[in-house]
C-alpha cells in the first residue's frame, strides 16, 4: 500500500504511551476512543493494458476496535489523471462499491487510484492509494493488413504486450474512406521519436494511416497527401506518386532504423527516388535516379534501397537501376544530399558484373531484399530473356568511397526448383545458400547450392511470404499467409535450420493467427508514438 492518511476537522490525537487513539465529546466532556480503520489488500502497483484489461480490487478493513457495520461505512473510488495539457487534472470518481471492478478504457498512460473509506458515525475518512501503469495493446507486435472478403481494405494487430499472452486485435482499420485494393504496408521510424509514419498502399494509391499507440482504432489521416512534401521542378516526375517503398524500415525491437546523426530517409515511387534529412524537414527536392544533374531523364528504379540489415542505422544505400539493367549508388558522400546516381567505381565479372549489359541476354531484377545473417548481406534474383535465373549476394556499400561488395553469383537449377518461374513470393534465407518461394498452396525451400529443393502443402492459397528477423533479430524465421474461402486467413510463423547439410522447417506452434483478411503483409511495429 503507498500511503494512508485521515482527516477530520473535530478531532484531536491523544498519543500516551499505550494508549489509544481518541477523541473529545465537547458537549460532555468524555474521552472517546476511535475505532481506527485500517486498509490493505492493495498494492503499491498495478499494470493493466488500455481498452481491455478490467482492474479488480478488494481491499481488506481492520478495525482497532470492534468491527463497524457495512452499513455504515461510505466508499469513494477515484482515478487520478492529466489527460493533457489544456484540460489539466482530472479526479474522477468511479465506484461506490467496497470492491473495485473497473474496466480499463482509457488512454495509455500513469495514473493514481485513490480508496477513501469514510466512517459515517464520525465523518473521518480513511484513504489508500495505488499507482496504476495502463500500458497499450498497440506498441509492439505486428500488422495483419490486406482485403476483406468484400474486397475493402483492413487490417488486424497482433499484440505482444511485454510480460503479457499474445492476442490478435480485429479490424482496427476503420477505413472511413472505403479504400480496396490492399497492395502493400510501410511503416518506418524510430521507437521514441515523431519520425514515424505507416502508410497504407492500394493498386492505385496511398493513404497516411494513424500509428500511435494510444488509439484502440485508427483510420486514413484526413487532409495530408504523400504530394505535399515533394517540391521537384523536373518535368518528367509523374504525379502522383505511387509509393513503394520507404528506407530505412522498422528494425529490431526498438525500431531505430531512424537513428544517427543524419537520419536520412529514401523514398521508392514506381518512377522516382527522393532523399531527405529527416533532422531539417521532411522535405524532398529533384529525384536522384538519373546520371547527371543536367538531364530530366529518370531511370526505373527497383524498388528496394539495399542496405545491411545488421546496422542500427543506415548511412548509405545503393539501387538497382531498371532501365539500365545495372546497380548504381547515390553520387555524394551523404546520402541525404545526393542529386544523381553512379555506376560503381570499377567491375568484373568475378563474381558477377554490376552492370548486367555485360551478359547475353541482358539480365535484369526480379526481386531483391536486405538479409540479416552473414553481417546484413543484400540479395538479388535475376532472370534474362532465356528463361534463366542467378541469385547474387552482396554486401551494400557504408559509404560514398565505397562500393557494394561482391560475394557470390549461383544459377537456379530449373529441373531441381520446381515451378521456380512461376513463384509468385521469394525469400532469401541469409544464414545458407537456401532461397524460399510459393507456386500456389506449395512452399518450395531450394538449396542452390547443394541444388535440393524441399516443400511443404500449405493446404490454401499462399499469399505472403517473407523472412522476419525484425521481432526476434534472427535470421532463421519466416512467416507464411494463406488464405481460403473456408478459413480466411492464417498467418504462420516458422523456423528453417542453419544447417549446410540439409532444409529443416519448423512450424511455430504457438505462433499462428487466425484472421479474416487476405494477407498481403506481415509488418512489425515496436513504437510509443
Amino acid at each position: 500500500m503507498k500511503r494512508y492518511s485521515i482527516y477530520s476537522a473535530l478531532i484531536a490525537l491523544c498519543v500516551a504511551g499505550g494508549m489509544s487513539s481518541c477523541v473529545e465529546d465537547e458537549g460532555s466532556g468524555i474521552v472517546t476512543d476511535i475505532n481506527k480503520i485500517t486498509i490493505s489488500g492493495i498494492e503499491s502497483q498495478y499494470d493493466c493494458t488500455s481498452y481491455f484489461d478490467t482492474l479488480r480490487i478488494a481491499p481488506t478493513l481492520t478495525f482497532s476496535l470492534d468491527n463497524i457495520p457495512e452499513d455504515k461505512l461510505e466508499y469513494s473510488w477515484f482515478f487520478c489523471y492529466t489527460p493533457d495539457a489544456t484540460t489539466g487534472h482530472k479526479h474522477e470518481k468511479i465506484s461506490s462499491n467496497r470492491n473495485l471492478e473497473y474496466k480499463m478504457d482509457v488512454a495509455p498512460g500513469s495514473y493514481s487510484l485513490h480508496l477513501q473509506v469514510k466512517d459515517k458515525n464520525t465523518g473521518i475518512k480513511y484513504e489508500a492509494s495505488s499507482l496504476v501503469n495502463a500500458g497499450s495493446r498497440f506498441v509492439r507486435g505486428f500488422y495483419l493488413y490486406g482485403d476483406k472478403p468484400d474486397g475493402l481494405v483492413g487490417m488486424d494487430f497482433v499484440s505482444m504486450p511485454a510480460g503479457k499472452d499474445t492476442m490478435v486485435i480485429n479490424d482496427i482499420f476503420t477505413n472511413s474512406a472505403q479504400i480496396k485494393g490492399a497492395k502493400d504496408l510501410i511503416f518506418t521510424g524510430h521507437r521514441d521519436n515523431g519520425f514515424n509514419a505507416l502508410w497504407a498502399v492500394t493498386n492505385d494509391g496511398q493513404y497516411p494511416v494513424e500509428y500511435s499507440a494510444r488509439l484502440e482504432h485508427v483510420d486514413v489521416i484526413p487532409d495530408k497527401t504523400f504530394d505535399s512534401n515533394i517540391y521537384s521542378t523536373l518535368s518528367t516526375v509523374q504525379r502522383p506518386f505511387h509509393l513503394a517503398n520507404i528506407c530505412p524500415g522498422t528494425w529490431g525491437p526498438q525500431c531505430i532504423s531512424l537513428s544517427g546523426n543524419a537520419r536520412q530517409r529514401v523514398i521508392i515511387t514506381e518512377n522516382e527516388i527522393f532523399v531527405c534529412n529527416m533532422s531539417l524537414s521532411e522535405a524532398y527536392g529533384n529525384p536522384i535516379n538519373r546520371d547527371n544533374t543536367n538531364t530530366e531523364v529518370l531511370f526505373k528504379p527497383y524498388p528496394v534501397a539495399f542496405y545491411s540489415g545488421a546496422l542500427s542505422s543506415v548511412s548509405y544505400v545503393c539501387f538497382f537501376d531498371m532501365t539500365n539493367h545495372c546497380f548504381k549508388k547515390p553520387a555524394h558522400k551523404v546520402l541525404s544530399s545526393a542529386t544523381k546516381c553512379a555506376k560503381p567505381t570499377s567491375d568484373s565479372e568475378s563474381p558477377f558484373y554490376f552492370d548486367q549489359n555485360n551478359y547475353t541476354p541482358v539480365r535484369q531484377i526480379v526481386y531483391g531484399e536486405n538479409g540479416y545473417g552473414n553481417d546484413g548481406r543484400s540479395y538479388a534474383l535475376m532472370t534474362d530473356s532465356d528463361g534463366n535465373y542467378y541469385v547474387y549476394s552482396f554486401t551494400a556499400p557504408t559509404a560514398y568511397a565505397s562500393d557494394p561488395i561482391k560475394h557470390y553469383a549461383r544459377k537456379i537449377d530449373l529441373s531441381v526448383a520446381t515451378d521456380f518461374a512461376k513463384a509468385s513470393h521469394y525469400a532469401f534465407f541469409s544464414n545458407q545458400m537456401i532461397i524460399l518461394y510459393s507456386v500456389g498452396n506449395v512452399l518450395y525451400a531450394y538449396d542452390y547450392n547443394r541444388n535440393d529443393v524441399k516443400s511443404i502443402d500449405m493446404g490454401a492459397e499462399i499469399t505472403y511470404l517473407a523472412m522476419e528477423h525484425q521481432s526476434s533479430l534472427t535470421p532463421t524465421d519466416f512467416v507464411v499467409a494463406t488464405y481460403s474461402n473456408s478459413e480466411k486467413g492464417i498467418v504462420r510463423k516458422y523456423s528453417i535450420a542453419d544447417n549446410v547439410n540439409s532444409i529443416e522447417i519448423t512450424p511455430h506452434a504457438r505462433e499462428v493467427w487466425k484472421t479474416g483478411l487476405k494477407v498481403v503483409r506481415v509488418l512489425w511495429k515496436y513504437s510509443n508514438y
